[in-house]
């Protein structure tokens, strides 16, 4: 006799990967999950975790944790951790090394590891990126952004999206998204400042590019930090991954787009994503090309044409 076929919703598809490293990264930065929800280190009073949508049922978070994430919530999780969505899904992968947490007692390590250059150099890079000058920068250039740019080898536009995320203690981070060959390129970033910039070391997930970048520091130049729309100038240099691997310059114009009020972050970030993969760059013979050129080089001390 053949037995009825089981109703209801299809089972979802979890990463029991990213599960094991949801709770370890948790524990790591001293938060909880649990039932005590009036904690204040609990996920659900941090406001990064409120703004990406995530679970706010403990048993929700308790099954991500023990049965594996589900796929629709495997980049909001890897985004608050400031972490790649493939690094957060991949084995193997050392946790408390990519959250900067390698030196004992050092819940945010400060300065990333690949720049240690002694502790005379920690301690101006602290006083640089105090919790609070952090935090501020944090508040004025935090959202998504929509970025062209032009690289020395070639007259098309590139776009790319990018988004600013999370303050950690000493650095904000930002994850982005080109596309080069058909081919998506997710890249994480961390920003600090030094002197009068700010500047930014990025790193592709397919390892193979690696590139750094400055900003002038919005929060030492009023008329920069009052800009609506909010936009940035930046010039960059890069691996560019290829066989001859050739140091190639970039310059670049980013501009923050407003958030639908209707829309998490997280969301929004990955409609820009979307919306970048239909259109990933501009041609010369287009429309607008010329006005968004003439918008990338302009000098970022002078006002940016078309732009209040």
């Amino acid at each position: 006799m053949n037995r009825p076929a089981k109703s209801g919703r299809p089972a979802k598809r979890r990463n029991p990967v990213a599960g094991e490293h949801l709770r370890q990264a948790l524990k790591l930065l001293g938060k909880n999950w649990r039932k005590n929800t009036e904690d204040p280190d609990h996920v659900l009073n941090w406001d990064l975790w409120t703004a990406l949508g995530l679970p706010r049922s403990t048993t929700t978070i308790d099954a991500d944790i023990r049965q594996g994430v589900p796929e629709e919530r495997l980049v909001a999780y890897a985004q608050c951790l400031g972490l790649s969505p493939t690094l957060f899904g991949t084995p193997d992968v050392d946790i408390r090394f990519e959250l900067g947490l390698s030196r004992q007692g050092n819940v945010d390590m400060a300065p990333p590891s690949y720049l240690d250059f002694g502790s005379s150099f920690e301690q101006e890079y602290r006083n640089y990126n105090s919790s609070h000058y952090i935090q501020d920068l944090f508040k004025l250039i935090t959202g998504v952004y929509r970025v062209s740019y032009l690289l020395t080898i070639s007259d098309i536009i590139y776009r790319c999206a990018f988004w600013f995320n999370a303050a950690q203690q000493h650095h904000i981070i930002g994850n982005g998204l080109f596309v080069m060959f058909g081919l998506d390129n997710f890249f994480d970033v961390h920003l600090f400042r030094w002197h009068n910039n700010l500047h930014a070391s990025y790193l592709c997930d397919n390892k193979k590019e690696f590139g750094h970048f400055i900003l002038i520091d919005p929060l030492r130049h009023n008329l920069v930090a009052k800009r609506n729309p909010f936009w940035l100038q930046g010039h960059g240099v890069t691996d560019s991954g290829l066989t001859d691997n050739a140091p190639i310059a970039f310059v670049f114009h980013m501009e923050k787009v407003p958030l639908p009020g209707n829309l998490p972050p997280g969301a929004f970030w990955a409609q820009e994503c979307e919306a970048l993969r239909c259109k990933p760059s501009v041609l010369p013979d287009a429309a607008a090309y010329a006005g968004l050129r003439e918008k990338i080089l302009a000098p970022d001390s002078m006002p940016c044409p078309g732009t209040a």
